[in-house]
């Protein structure tokens, strides 16, 4: 029997996902490969392409095959799981479980950005966990692992880790990060299998009607300098921007492509656009090597003057798919509350920046539900998204995470609608911005029944926007297109 040092699973999808196509799981990919460039093995189960391959598969079936098929045969000395979302923090726990069960000395470790936020309520709930990772998590997964082969304390453990000692659960905050991530190894994409992420593409928005092939997700920046008063980003990866260079970029998409065929990139950083020129480098780059590829922007771009070269420069590059992230139409909700900081007029102006190239599908972003909103801004918020020449619409519900300046307002004016327990939030499988059925926030002068009411009309936007978008493809590009058709 084969034996290794960390094996990392990546969990299925949450019902409260964003999408209903998973993708190789970047992060743990970059985790693997920096154990092994120290001298750790490692290896990643993604349940994923285990529920595909057994349809119909349940979670009791996936931690079947996690303990015959890896935990017995491969001996792993840690075992660690990456919750993303609130959603997958359940199957996590059951995962460890079983790992303690079959293994006892193995160690089992929980990382991601869910996690991030609720160590002390995890160690304190869940024995099986031996170890919460914080943020970026290089260091402290490294630590874990030489503690798992000597089962001895290290002398002082990287900042960023929670774990119990003498007793006593021991806290220390995430506060340093690794400026130059151009020195990190590239993620262990050889540790997968390519086609197990092949999907229907039928359904995508495919303009030129190519083969996608595999859409890879990429990392090239990590950080975010961003105030919004909202978002645990930067609580969980660090105010300081720490871009890649983008030669150093388009040489690993450039590998990808050479030797995995890939030419479908979707670049799932938190800010990829914060520095346009690096973006602009990137892609002169891509051209320079005469690399044709498609290119999906997840998270987006800066709604700022900075924005229109970038665009130019990434629609010559490939790009086929972007969003923006307005939150609210009301200015006052938006940039004194929000802290965004850009008006109604740099909106339009990226609009019709990126309107220009009909190829680029256009989704927006608004957020429903933070504390000062009135039916006055959310009416705002209902005009502009009809106004605005886009494809789709991406309604997010003001979700106060442990750690921002929301959740801490929302504690002080006890804002927490009836029924939402506090203390049980990091195992409450529905407590995601992504999750529109149910609301945490009550607002100062809301109640759940006008948000209600706001969230259907928000949603029911949408088929007007899709049936724009079909139509501009037919007129544009000559094709049927069938996206929103699942």
């Amino acid at each position: 029997m084969k034996s290794i040092d960390t094996l990392l699973v990546n969990l299925s999808l949450a019902n409260v996902s964003t999408t209903p196509f998973y993708v190789m799981p970047p992060g743990l990919l970059c985790l693997a490969a920096y154990l092994r460039e120290h001298n750790f093995s490692a290896d990643v189960l993604d349940f994923n392409v285990v529920k595909r391959k057994h349809a119909g598969y349940d979670d009791s079936k996936l931690i079947a095959v996690f303990e015959e098929d890896h935990l017995v045969k491969d001996k792993p000395s840690l075992v660690g799981a990456s919750v993303m979302v609130a959603g997958q923090f359940k199957l996590a726990w059951e995962v460890l479980k079983s790992t303690k069960h079959r293994s006892p000395n193995t160690i089992t470790v929980v990382g991601g950005a869910h996690v991030s936020q609720f160590p002390t309520e995890i160690l304190k709930n869940c024995p099986e966990i031996d170890f919460v990772v914080m943020g970026e998590g290089e260091a402290q997964l490294l630590a874990c692992s030489h503690f798992a082969q000597t089962k001895t304390f290290p002398s002082k453990w990287p900042d960023g880790i929670a774990y119990r000692h003498a007793g006593k659960i021991v806290i220390q905050p995430k506060t340093s990060y690794i400026e130059n991530i151009d020195v990190l190894p590239y993620p262990a994409y050889d540790l997968i299998a390519f086609d197990d992420y092949l999907h229907d593409t039928s359904t995508w928005h495919n303009p030129y009607q190519i083969d996608f092939g595999v859409r890879v997700p990429i990392i090239t920046s990590r950080g975010c300098p961003n105030l919004c008063n909202f978002c645990s980003i930067a609580k969980c990866m660090g105010l300081p921007y720490r871009p890649m260079s983008a030669k150093k970029v388009v040489d690993m998409m450039q590998k990808l492509h050479e030797q995995k065929n890939v030419h479908y990139f979707a670049i799932f950083d938190a800010n990829f656009a914060q520095e346009p020129q690096r973006v602009i480098e990137m892609c002169h780059e891509i051209h320079r090597r005469k690399l044709k590829f498609s290119l999906d922007l997840p998270t987006g771009m800066p709604i700022n003057a900075t924005a229109k070269d970038m665009i130019d420069a990434l629609a010559s590059a490939g790009l086929i798919r972007t969003s923006i992230s307005i939150e609210s139409g009301d200015g006052y909700i938006r940039n004194k509350i929000m802290k965004k900081n850009f008006d109604q007029e740099e909106i339009f102006n990226v609009v019709e920046r990126i309107r220009g190239y009909p190829q680029i599908f256009l989704l927006t972003v608004f957020v429903l539900g933070m504390p000062e909103d009135t039916g006055e801004s959310l009416d705002a918020s209902c005009r502009l998204i009809a106004e605005l020449d886009t494809d789709d619409i991406a309604l997010h519900i003001a979700t106060p995470y442990p750690g921002t300046k929301l959740y801490q307002q929302c504690e002080r004016d006890h804002l927490f609608f009836e029924g939402v327990d506090r203390k049980n939030l990091w195992i409450a499988d529905w407590f995601s911005h992504a999750n529109t059925r149910k609301f945490t926030i009550k607002p100062y002068n809301l109640d759940v029944k006008t948000l209600s009411s706001y969230r259907d009309k928000i949603l029911a936007t949408r088929p007007a926007k899709i049936d724009a978008y079909r139509k501009r493809m037919e007129t544009v590009f000559r094709i049927n297109s069938n996206y929103g058709r699942i």
